[in-house]
């Protein structure tokens, strides 16, 4: 993928609009509970994955970059399921020390397509309506070509081989900015704290060029 001022200033914006959603997040209290732990190590491995993936994006790795936007989501979909969906057992047996046994315990945990529809049919009495449009709508939209990234799929091989378009990879941060945001929500609404909620439901309209034009026009909302 050949250097390219459009893809450096897209990168740069991704790391200012991660950076300002963590300083906002930076002094939030959380609760003790373990859904509230294991919801905490999803987000935070969800953030991993994007800072992993811009990673990559500058090293010219975009093929590899593009892979890891499947985990991204997959990681949010788990933190939301985990707040708002999850049984109390489903979260011991993720949250149980890692072992031979408790790996073979907690292989059957539900689909990305079971978590989302688990969190519908928890609306409105405990999740929101906007978190289950939100990842149905990303899932709806990316789950083909995300798939054939990570398995390697004619995406895959494509890209690699012929190339990676640069409006191509903008986009891919773009996606990637919008689970960034979304997961950045999720762990504001953990805190209960709307001292937090609303300044990071702002940061939205604050980097309105680093999301999907859907996103970027859109109403913030709480999920």
């Amino acid at each position: 993928m050949r250097t390219d001022h459009s893809l450096d200033a897209m990168l740069r914006r991704s790391d200012e609009l991660e950076a300002t959603l963590l300083l906002l997040l930076n002094d939030a209290v959380y609760g003790g509970s373990r859904r509230t732990e294991g919801c905490l190590t999803s987000c935070s491995l969800a953030m991993e994955h994007a800072t992993s993936l811009r990673a990559l994006m500058t090293m010219g790795f975009a093929t590899s970059a593009a892979c890891l936007m499947r985990l991204q989501f997959e990681a949010l979909t788990r933190a939301m399921w985990l707040l708002y969906a999850a049984s109390d057992a489903a979260i011991e047996k993720l949250l149980a020390p890692l072992n031979i046994v408790n790996e073979q315990v907690a292989k059957n945990m539900p689909s990305v397509s079971e978590m989302i529809d688990q969190i519908g049919k928890q609306v409105p009495a405990r999740a929101p309506a906007a978190a289950h449009q939100m990842l149905s709508t990303f899932k709806e939209t990316s789950w083909r070509a995300m798939n054939s990234f990570v398995h390697g799929g004619i995406h895959s091989l494509r890209r690699h081989a012929d190339g990676f378009p640069v409006n191509l990879a903008i986009d891919v941060l773009r996606n990637s900015n919008a689970l960034v945001t979304m997961t950045a929500m999720t762990l504001a609404v953990l805190t209960g704290d709307e001292a937090i909620t609303k300044p990071v439901q702002r940061v939205q309209f604050d980097f309105a060029d680093c999301f999907p034009p859907l996103l970027a026009h859109a109403p913030s909302k709480a999920i």
